[in-house]
């Protein structure tokens, strides 16, 4: 035995229009393509603010780290003085659930010069243990040193903006110069340049071997500036740095550790996309409001147009509960339309601009120059399940008023 469901019969035949109609097709049709255009920006404002984050806390933490443990005494480190990291240190940060990777760094500020100019840079002195791997996406020209020689390199890879300032390129020497008591000159082989879009950033880090800048320091082997710890996710960095605090200082060495997250390194650029959140939370307010109030004209206009069906199906004994069923179905299939044509389209433009990067920024304003996208699956089924749930008890109110309707008047409708 077949058991119809007559409310999803008639919902399916309405979809489609039927023959003769006049009012209904139309109805459909822009209901479905302004939903379809509302979860169209929505996805897409989704996808782009979260590109920006990614795109922003990726170079920030390869400039930087997620955490970074440095001497807690401020003094010390601008007097020339670093902590002792020692190998028991490093080995307890890397058993740390979450951690991805720790490496040694000491920095120094030093002045470049070639033969036409000078500019001020921040030298980042690391081990071949340092994964590098961010400024090997960013590689615009050359390769990256090599550092896992018996003796300290002379390589250094630099920005394309520095590059460009100083007028040198692969292969050239420049002189660095370090202001301390005695001065001292360092000469190196620029191997590589990189170009990240992050002008503030680029303009200020070049990387080089460790172990010349300890060896201008006066420092041991295992004193250092600090020691970076990347994580495999930025939502455990307040966890990561709880359990961090825990473990510091261990063994007994005479050193004072603090650790500091990127959000203390740069809490203007998060507080930026603080705002950017705020912003998209907003567009899709006002969005899904929209398209609710355009589904609810949609219903009550398609509602008006079948008065004379509504008569007839309550004259043969039809129950106002499967009446008003019949046109939630008719809702949930017209939302169900747009959103899926929406979906296709955020997915496509959304795709376009990631390989092809249509749409450009200006890189010192938006520290990128081009429109990052990240389509992400999760956030596309909650923002869908959210825009299905609000668009449905906005459409509860609507087929209320089918039970408002008379039979007779009903039929004579016209």
């Amino acid at each position: 035995m077949i058991v119809l469901n007559l409310e999803l019969f008639i919902a399916h035949r309405l979809l489609g229009g039927g023959k003769g109609d006049t009012v209904s097709v139309p109805i459909v049709k822009i209901a479905v393509v302004g939903i379809a255009l509302g979860v169209c920006v929505m996805l897409l404002s989704v996808f782009i603010i979260m590109g920006f984050k990614k795109e922003i806390t990726d170079k920030l933490s390869g400039f930087t780290s997620y955490l970074e443990i440095t001497s807690c005494d401020e003094d010390a480190l601008y007097a020339g003085q670093g902590v002792i990291v020692t190998d028991s240190l490093l080995g307890a940060l890397c058993r740390i659930d979450g951690v991805k990777q720790v490496a040694r760094y000491v920095t120094k500020p030093s002045i470049l010069k070639s033969d036409t100019d000078i500019h001020g840079v921040m030298l980042k002195g690391v081990d071949s243990l340092y994964d590098a791997s961010f400024y090997g996406r960013h590689l615009s020209a050359g390769r990256l040193p090599v550092l896992n020689g018996l003796k300290a390199s002379n390589e250094i890879l630099l920005s394309a903006s520095v590059a460009g300032l100083l007028q040198v390129k692969v292969g050239d020497r420049i002189a660095s110069h370090f202001v301390q008591d005695p001065p001292r000159v360092r000469m190196f082989t620029v191997v590589g340049v990189y170009n990240t879009g992050f002008k503030e950033y680029d303009d200020m880090f070049v990387l080089c071997d460790i172990r010349h800048l300890q060896k201008l320091n006066g420092w041991q082997e295992n004193e250092v500036t600090g020691v970076g710890v990347e994580l495999f996710e930025l939502p455990k960095i307040a966890q990561v740095e709880e359990k961090i605090d825990k473990i510091l200082p261990l063994d007994g060495v005479n050193s004072c550790f603090r650790v500091v997250s990127l959000h203390d390194v740069a809490p203007q650029i998060f507080d930026w996309l603080d705002l950017l959140n705020m912003n998209v939370v907003i567009i899709l307010t006002l969005i899904v409001a929209v398209a609710g109030f355009n589904m609810v004209s949609g219903l009550l206009i398609l509602i008006l147009d079948k008065t004379a069906l509504i008569g007839i199906l309550k004259a043969l004994g039809y129950r106002n509960i499967r009446l008003q069923k019949l046109f939630l179905y008719i809702a949930i299939g017209l939302i169900s339309k747009g959103m899926l044509v929406g979906n296709l389209l955020a997915l496509l433009l959304g795709g376009l601009q990631h390989w092809l990067q249509i749409v450009q920024l200006d890189p010192e304003v938006y520290y990128m120059d081009t429109v990052p996208v990240c389509i992400n699956i999760g956030a596309m089924i909650l923002l869908n399940m959210g825009v299905l749930l609000v668009s449905v008890l906005m459409l509860v109110i609507p087929t209320i008023l089918v039970s408002k309707i008379r039979p007779i008047k009903a039929i004579r409708f016209e």
